[in-house]
């Protein structure tokens, strides 16, 4: 199977080599993997960390604060018949090659996601970790950090992420989910909980939660946006 893994980055100097590694060592043999890393203007080594580990590599400023253009960006450059969006601070499970091949193989499903995990342990990140994969499995939608995938064909018959300045992968779930089915790959993609450390975790935790709730609701969340991203440039 031919993949092409794209990852969004603004200053991701302390984990995108990580990320990419991880991509290298627990894809299978048999399959092609492209990866594509679309930058919106670090500041930090990001792009020369990567240059020499994937692909391809687009740099564009004009990107930033608006994550739906640097994976439409990507989605574009890219080659493979399968798009796998991925965040510069997750890691692929061994084997998610095979697993997403599995996936798509199944009748009536155009994409999907892997289980929601974190790099952290404790009594707060699993009540976390638990809430949200309920949520997830009660809607549909699942969340950026999941690694989610389709088929190139697929992605362009939904028109790509729509212009939605946050939750686009909420946004982008709700469309392909207007084709088919999405799969939930029950194998844990495991991401950073940097975000809750660089914040208060239960003001980030609740802060999340209201957006979602409004966007479930079929609410204007799109004044949240700009807060949001001032919150995570930073590589948060």
């Amino acid at each position: 199977m031919n993949i092409s893994i794209i990852i969004p980055t603004l200053n991701e100097a302390n984990y995108i080599s990580q990320t990419i590694d991880r991509i290298r060592a627990n894809q299978s043999k048999k399959s092609d993997i492209e990866i594509i890393v679309v930058d919106a203007g670090s500041r930090d080594d990001t792009v020369g960390l990567v240059t020499q580990k994937v692909n391809q590599v687009y740099e564009d400023s004009s990107l930033a604060g608006a994550k739906y253009k640097s994976l439409n960006q990507g989605a574009k450059l890219a080659k493979g018949a399968v798009l796998l969006f991925l965040d510069a601070d997750t890691f692929l499970p061994p084997n998610f090659d095979k697993y997403v091949e599995e996936a798509l193989s199944q009748h009536g499903v155009v994409g999907g996601a892997f289980e929601f995990g974190f790099d952290r342990k404790g009594i707060i990140y699993r009540m976390i970790q638990w809430v949200n994969r309920i949520r997830y499995r009660v809607d549909k939608r699942y969340f950026g950090d999941q690694g989610i995938f389709c088929s190139q064909k697929v992605f362009e018959q939904v028109g790509g992420y729509p212009n939605q300045p946050i939750m686009e992968a909420a946004y982008l779930c709700k469309a392909l989910r207007k084709l088919g089915q999405l799969a939930l790959i029950k194998v844990p993609i495991i991401t950073s909980t940097r975000r809750f450390e660089q914040g208060n975790i239960f003001s980030v935790f609740l802060k999340d939660t209201w957006i979602w709730i409004q966007f479930t609701l079929g609410l204007n969340i799109k004044r949240y946006a700009l807060a949001y991203w001032k919150e995570n440039e930073n590589g948060g």
